[in-house]
């Protein structure tokens, strides 16, 4: 009877040791799913603010331009007075 319970207490002791790996595995399993469902919402963020970010420099570049043109504009009139007022004052 003892080698019997002895046994028994052996496989007892095997079964909780099983199942506390098991407990073990499967918290490691949830915290794998949780930080992968954080690393795939950081990457969902990063490429959002990439996207405005690429907006916002498309806007930033567009009106550049369109400064630089109008500055092109400006000093094309100007030069076009100056001429005039050139003229004007060489008749003189």
């Amino acid at each position: 009877m003892k080698l019997k319970e002895q046994y028994s207490k052996e496989l007892q002791a095997q079964v909780d040791q099983i199942t506390e790996i098991a407990a073990v595995m499967r918290k490691a399993i949830e915290i794998d799913k949780q930080q992968g469902c954080k690393e795939q919402e950081l990457i969902f963020q990063l490429e959002q603010q990439n996207e405005d970010l690429g907006e916002i420099l498309q806007i930033t570049g567009e009106s550049f331009l369109n400064v630089r043109k109008e500055v092109a504009s400006e000093s094309t009139s100007l030069s076009a007075l100056v001429t005039i007022n050139d003229l004007s004052l060489r008749r003189s």
